[in-house]
């Protein structure tokens, strides 16, 4: 380790106890694989001793075995890499048993790499990561071989128990290309995410899907229904404009209110639209959603419509055939509108994944697919469950009303 004289005599001294600091830093960490090294070594040569029962040069009748050198064996730990000599007999029989057989890596360092990969850090950068605190780093194969083990823990979070004590429901499928064999094929990801009388949100399910047809959603929404989540307490349901989705949740959650998320409606109407008159018609058509009350709305579309019925007709029927089921969500405080309108909160939760498919162009497979979007859902649900995440609006709203 590089040192440099240091100059006490300073009034500052700032640097000079950053250079002791790193120093000392050092020291404990290259003194702690060097006393680790050293256990291990002693570790083994008892080991090896009750292995062959007899010492160096032992004559004895109770002889199990020869010694037969040393074999060069590397291990990653938590405070970096161990080189170890590790003794041998001539049958090959003897196996130490303070590491595990062929493993490279400490127990303790894969479950670091699950963490890391849980919270959101992608395979390729954990390397990065383990290089910076143990100065060694691992591949994105190997980050890819420890985060297999999360499939049970996968499995656990879809059959899972679900509480009866959400207030809004929102639902919306997201595109994602998946490798099957020889082709790539587009998945949809049904999510379901919930908000509590409490403020408190969750991300409650999500499941791959072949397509978003009403069969696809009764099965999930059922499985969600099984699970826990009757809809005793479901004040409204916010979803987007599919078909299938809305087939299934009349016949699955029936007596609760459906809200139709506004961007979802906006998109529609700007696929109608010339491009001179997009961005201008799509604008004022915004400000519809931005009323307090379903009256004002109502008064505001009606000016919309007069103003492009006879240029955009399409986009004029294209709001005005669904506008009774954009108006629900004005039945609640004016202060959480812009909560429950719309199912942005699942888009930008998808974000993450969004940048790593910009890397990766697609998953290699699906359990790997369930993987990364199990890692979100974990990511976002630990970050939710902080009294701040709450959202006061909603839980001032309910507490009124209790």
């Amino acid at each position: 380790m590089s040192q440099k004289q240091l100059d006490f005599s300073k009034h500052n001294l700032t640097i000079d106890l950053a250079e002791v600091k790193r120093m000392f830093r050092e020291d404990l960490s290259e003194g702690g694989r060097y006393l680790l090294e050293e256990f291990f070594h002693q570790v083994m040569v008892h080991d090896l001793y009750e292995h062959i029962r007899a010492r160096w040069h032992e004559r004895t009748l109770a002889r199990g075995g020869y010694r037969n050198g040393y074999r060069e064996r590397y291990l990653l730990i938590l405070l970096g890499l161990l080189k170890l000599n590790v003794p041998r007999d001539r049958e090959g029989t003897y196996q130490p048993d303070c590491f595990e057989r062929y493993k490279r890596v400490q127990r303790e360092v894969d479950e670091g790499i699950k963490e890391m990969f849980l919270r959101g850090v992608s395979t390729r950068k954990v390397g990065e990561v383990l290089d910076a605190f143990c100065g060694e780093r691992v591949s994105a194969s190997y980050v890819s071989r420890v985060t297999k083990a999360l499939d049970e823990e996968v499995k656990a979070f879809h059959n899972s128990p679900i509480e009866d004590d959400f207030v809004f429901l929102f639902l919306d499928a997201i595109s994602l290309r998946v490798r099957l064999e020889l082709k790539v094929k587009r998945y949809s990801v049904l999510v379901a995410y919930g908000i509590k009388p409490d403020g408190s949100r969750k991300l409650i399910n999500f499941r791959l899907s072949k397509s978003e047809g009403r069969g696809s959603w009764s099965s999930f929404l059922e499985n969600l229904k099984v699970r826990g989540l009757a809809g005793h307490n479901l004040k409204l349901i916010i979803m987007d404009g599919c078909a299938g989705l809305w087939s299934a949740i009349e016949e699955v959650y029936p007596l609760v209110p459906h809200q139709l998320c506004w961007v979802h409606k906006l998109r529609n109407i700007a696929k109608y639209c010339p491009k001179r008159y997009r961005e201008s018609c799509t604008k004022e058509a915004a400000k519809i959603m931005y009323a307090k009350t379903s009256g004002m709305a109502a008064k505001l579309f009606r000016q919309w419509k007069a103003c492009w019925i006879n240029l955009i007709p399409k986009a004029v029927e294209c709001l005005e055939k669904d506008f009774d089921r954009l108006i629900p969500f004005f039945e609640f405080s004016p202060e959480f509108h812009r909560v429950i309108r719309t199912t942005n909160v699942i888009e930008r939760s998808f974000g993450e994944v969004r940048r790593r498919l910009k890397v990766m162009g697609y998953f290699q497979n699906t359990r790997s697919c369930n993987r990364i979007i199990f890692s979100l859902f974990f990511y976002f649900n630990n970050k939710w469950e902080r009294r701040t995440e709450r959202i006061k609006p909603i839980a001032e709203y309910f507490q009124t009303a209790a």
